[in-house]
C-alpha cells in the first residue's frame, strides 16, 4: 500500500532474490558504510548464495570486507509503470577455499548471476579473485503493484 509497498511472503522473496542475480552489497567499517554493486548466484534448492570479488591489495572494498561482520544485500526492480519490488538479505560472508569453489560454488555463481562477463573477471597482476558464500540470516521483501501493471508480482506467484 502506498509508498512503502506491501510485504511479500518469504517464498516470493526467495524467488525474486534468485531471479535477480545482481544487487547492492552494503558493508561497514567503524562508522562508515560502503555499498557496492555485485552479481551473485542464489540456488533455491540448496539456499546457497555465492559472490565473487575481484579486488586489488589496497582496495577500499577489501578493507571493508575484512571488517564487516553483518552485511546486507539488496536486490530490487523498478518498472517504468511505477511498480517496484525489493528484497533485503541480511547475513555474513564466509570466505571459500579454491576446493569449495571448484566443487560447487562457481557453478552456482555462473549459472545464476546476472550479466556476467567472464572476460572482464580475468586476473591481472594487481588483482585477486576471492569467492564468498553469503550465509543469509534474514530475507524480507516488499512490493508496490499500484502502478499500471501487476506483471512484476504475478510472475513470482
Amino acid at each position: 500500500m502506498g509508498d512503502i509497498g506491501d510485504a511479500i511472503s518469504s517464498r516470493m522473496a526467495e524467488k525474486f532474490f534468485a531471479s535477480q542475480g545482481h544487487g547492492v552489497l552494503s558493508l561497514a567499517k567503524d562508522n562508515d558504510g560502503y555499498g557496492i554493486p555485485v552479481s551473485y548466484g542464489y540456488d533455491l534448492e540448496s539456499e546457497r548464495c555465492i559472490l565473487q570479488f575481484v579486488t586489488e591489495s589496497e582496495s577500499q572494498k577489501q578493507q571493508f570486507l575484512e571488517t564487516s561482520e553483518t552485511v546486507t544485500l539488496t536486490a530490487y526492480e523498478y518498472g517504468s509503470d511505477g511498480t517496484w519490488q525489493s528484497v533485503v538479505a541480511t547475513g555474513s560472508l564466509q570466505s571459500l577455499s579454491n576446493d569449495a569453489v571448484a566443487n560447487w560454488a562457481a557453478a552456482i555463481f555462473f549459472t545464476q548471476a546476472s550479466n556476467i562477463e567472464t572476460a572482464s573477471r580475468r586476473e591481472d597482476s594487481d588483482s585477486e579473485v576471492e569467492w564468498y558464500e553469503y550465509d543469509i540470516e534474514t530475507l524480507t521483501g516488499r512490493t508496490n503493484t499500484d502502478g499500471d501493471s501487476n506483471e512484476s508480482a504475478s510472475r513470482l506467484e
